[in-house]
């Protein structure tokens, strides 16, 4: 992608405006977990990660992926659960 060095959006977990330059190597050698979410509705991301990624580090990449927040949430809600029970 040319001039992805221009692209900025403001990022949830700066606080402030970041390059999409960032969003790629944010975690090192693979990009940020939030690059899907963050970057989707400007264009095809996953596309995108999946032909500049290796298969080794797109099959990393997605395994590191947070969990949506509806299922975290519902995670803890069953842990807080299990450990009323235990204590009780």
């Amino acid at each position: 992608m040319d001039g992805s060095d221009q692209l900025w959006i403001r990022c949830p977990r700066l606080g402030g405006e970041a390059p999409f330059t960032y969003c790629l190597r944010e975690g090192g050698n693979l990009p940020c977990h939030r690059i899907v979410v963050c970057w989707q509705p400007y264009f095809p991301i996953e596309k995108y990660l999946k032909a500049r990624l290796s298969p080794q580090q797109w099959q990393e990449f997605e395994g590191k992926r947070p969990k949506e927040r509806l299922a975290s949430i519902l995670e803890l809600i069953d842990e807080a659960k299990r450990s009323t029970q235990t204590e009780g």
